[in-house]
């Protein structure tokens, strides 16, 4: 036993060094069989894949792989490695996080959730609704993670003060029938027939306290699932939304740069109605997992509700200068990147000479130095901080997704390079029997199962540059194949693995892996059909999806050019041996 023991221990100490090197050292035969440029760097692609998937490393540092190896492997110089790690879709998220960790650093966002929350009101299933839409509305400008995050403290608020007027409510009454049945309708985990309800109301009445607190667990789990849905779905709705999205978008950029389709208006209006529709299904299908579905409301508990919310709002104060101020140039970058160019209309790049040149980073980087400018409490007697001070900002920006975005961008760089792009191509030619819808399927579910163990923007740089190639090679519009692959990556609803706004939820309540997986299996179908049924319809009056894009004939491009090279050369080698022949003869 001790020896079990004892080896687990070590087990678990050497288990990350150990993979780390034994991973490389295994695909070392791919390399070492067939030496060229396509193995090379297939091999780098592998050995981060693999990286990504077991995480012997940080995600970040696994980013970095490509700087140490393609050089050294003669795929890319070291400059050619470095440089897309600051490309300009970077910058424009480095201009997005430090909005977010402003509206965070001035508490903007939770008032606006608790604002929404007395909008929507505070019954049962309108609290659930209520948080679900803050959720997914903050979601679109800040981090999964950082809104699940703040919305876990806000429902324990919320729930501390229904339990404190459940305890007054059972002191006045000693029956305390009337609170004991709401609740029951509110947080069972189970549909109770109407046959049933006498007989399921007077079980309750003879519950215990244990009993009650379980009724609060269910209650609190089905709000806590729904902030994490909310947020997953939250993320696809704008392209800053997400980690996949802006991946999709930069790779879009490296490999067919002569595209103009997706601006961050055309990405909004494809995909605010997926994410609105998505979020609803997981709004009625929690309502069956976990309340029934058309609770009876009952007055005392929803102004219970209602005042808890009422009172973290009133203990945020007025609306300061420095709130005003953030939401003001908030929504002032919002606007910069929804007109810059929107394709319905001139955007207002298009007045400007050198219009074409200024993408979605310029308006968000100049906004944001605006942040460290404008003073947060204006005084002329007295010194004010900037609305966003750098020691802030420098603590709370993830800086390992930015290598997470770069590392994307150098490997789509050097299959292109190094022509494993198109071995890929002509290896994924044999797809054609198939048709694109069904192609189409199979990778959307593919994305979305697979990014339950792997995280979801490691998920779209390993699979994206290989989905690309794949709708090359079959003739379809890459955006047919790419954007529901981009947007299945954020369907993480099953493992508490999935991402970290599912992981935040798990750890702070008390369910089992079962009880997220129960509703998670259905409502990833459900998101993942609508997102197929939008690419057909939405996506193809948006984007022309029928037809393949002259920007994408990357293959026929590089196919001439060489035809072209190779004729040149035969000429060259043509004319030298018939000037040899002609001086052998003449000698």
């Amino acid at each position: 036993m001790s020896f079990v023991k004892s080896w687990k221990t070590v087990f678990g100490i050497w288990w990350r060094p150990v993979l780390a090197l034994l991973i490389p050292l295994a695909l070392l035969p791919l390399i070492i069989l067939h030496d060229s440029k396509e193995a090379r760097c297939g091999y780098v692609v592998l050995w981060m894949a693999f990286y990504f998937m077991f995480e012997p490393i940080p995600l970040a540092v696994t980013a970095l792989l490509p700087v140490a190896t393609f050089p050294v492997l003669g795929i890319l110089s070291t400059t050619e490695a470095c440089t897309p790690y600051m490309k300009d879709t970077i910058m424009m998220y480095v201009g997005s996080l430090t909005l977010a960790v402003a509206v965070e650093h001035c508490d903007l966002h939770k008032r606006i959730a608790l604002r929404v929350l007395l909008v929507i009101g505070t019954g049962a299933r309108w609290l659930m609704l209520g948080f679900m839409m803050t959720t997914m509305f903050l979601s679109m400008w800040i981090s999964n993670t950082a809104t699940t995050a703040m919305m876990v403290p806000i429902v324990d608020a919320v729930l501390d003060e229904l339990e404190k007027e459940e305890k007054k409510t059972l002191k006045g009454d000693g029956s305390g029938i009337s609170m004991i049945t709401i609740r029951s309708n509110m947080s069972s985990s189970l549909w109770t027939p109407e046959s049933d309800k006498n007989h399921y109301k007077i079980n309750k009445q003879l519950s215990n306290s244990s009993g009650t607190k379980k009724d609060y667990r269910h209650l609190r789990d089905s709000l806590l699932l729904s902030i994490a849905y909310a947020a997953n779905c939250g993320g696809t709705g704008t392209v800053i939304g997400s980690g996949p999205n802006l991946v999709f978008k930069g790779l879009v950029e490296e490999l067919y740069p002569e595209s103009n389709e997706l601006t961050f208006a055309s990405w909004l209006i494809y995909n605010a109605p997926v994410m609105v529709i998505c979020v609803f299904l997981c709004w009625i299908g929690l309502q069956f997992f976990y309340q029934p579905c058309c609770p009876k409301e009952d007055s005392t508990t929803e102004s219970a509700a209602r005042n808890a919310v009422l009172k973290s709002y009133q203990e945020l104060g007025s609306i300061t200068f420095h709130e005003a101020a953030v939401a003001f140039l908030f929504l002032l970058v919002v606007l910069l990147w929804f007109l810059r160019d929107p394709q319905f209309v001139d955007g207002w790049s298009t007045f400007m000479t050198n219009g074409k040149s200024i993408k979605d980073a310029t308006p968000a980087i100049a906004v944001c130095i605006l942040l460290f400018i404008i003073p947060s409490k204006p005084s002329f007697t007295e010194h004010s901080p900037p609305l966003l001070n750098w020691r802030t900002a420098q603590r709370k920006i993830p800086w390992g997704v930015l290598l997470l975005l770069g590392s994307g961008f150098v490997v789509a760089d050097a299959a292109k390079k190094s022509h494993l792009s198109v071995w890929l191509s002509s290896q994924l030619s044999y797809l054609n029997f198939l048709s694109p819808a069904v192609i189409c399927i199979i990778l959307t579910f593919m994305a979305s199962i697979l990014t339950e163990v792997i995280s979801n923007m490691s998920m779209a740089t390993i699979m994206l540059p290989v989905v690309s190639e794949m709708a090359e090679a079959v003739k379809v519009h890459p955006f047919f194949l790419m954007l529901p692959v981009t947007i299945g990556c954020s369907f993480a609803m099953i493992l508490p693995v999935g991402n970290p706004s599912n992981a935040i939820v798990f750890d702070a309540s008390n369910m089992k892996t079962f009880d997220m997986m129960k509703p998670g299996v259905i409502l990833k179908i459900l998101c993942c059909i609508v997102e197929l049924f939008m690419i057909q319809t939405l996506g193809v009056a948006l984007f022309n999806l029928h037809s393949f894009p002259d920007w994408a004939n990357r293959t026929e491009i590089l196919t001439s050019t060489t035809h072209s090279i190779n004729g040149t050369f035969l000429a060259n080698v043509s004319s030298s041996v018939n000037t040899t022949i002609t001086s052998i003869q003449n000698g």
